[in-house]
């Protein structure tokens, strides 16, 4: 049976979605964290906010003991920090602005129903990732001169 890694369902876990979106910084192949074909991804739906049962959660469940880890580790062997999703090298601003578009292509993939296809993309995705490509004065957009 393979091992199974959680994909957050939720707007958490941001630097794992920028990752999954963006390139890696390692590889010239490798166009978003995917999983190794040993892995399956299953969804995280559980909510960060609280459960539809209100306190029963302080008692505990038979579940406790399943603590999957999230997917960390990409099929071309690097890991979330080298998929463009280190916090201290885009700064904060940018980390949080990537980590908007992110959570925008995992919106539109959910709508499709392929939020764990991780090889999925269609027109409307390709168009939003060139917008996960780090903001800088080379990429900025053209002024004039003076």
């Amino acid at each position: 049976m393979q091992q199974q890694v959680l994909y957050p369902a939720s707007d958490s876990h941001i630097a794992l979605k920028i990752a999954r979106h963006s390139r890696c910084s390692r590889c010239e192949c490798c166009y978003g964290l995917h999983p190794p074909p040993d892995l399956h991804v299953v969804l995280d739906d559980s909510s960060p906010g609280g459960s539809v049962l209100g306190d029963l959660d302080q008692y505990g469940s038979d579940d406790d003991e399943d603590t999957r880890p999230y997917l960390e580790t990409c099929s071309c062997g690097h890991g979330i920090p080298e998929h463009g999703a280190d916090e201290n090298v885009l700064g904060i601003n940018e980390f949080g602005r990537v980590g908007r578009v992110a959570v925008r292509l995992d919106e539109l993939l959910q709508d499709r129903g392929k939020l764990l296809d991780f090889n999925y993309s269609d027109v409307d995705i390709q168009s939003l990732k060139r917008q996960m490509k780090p903001f800088n004065s080379s990429n900025s957009s053209p002024r004039a001169s003076g």
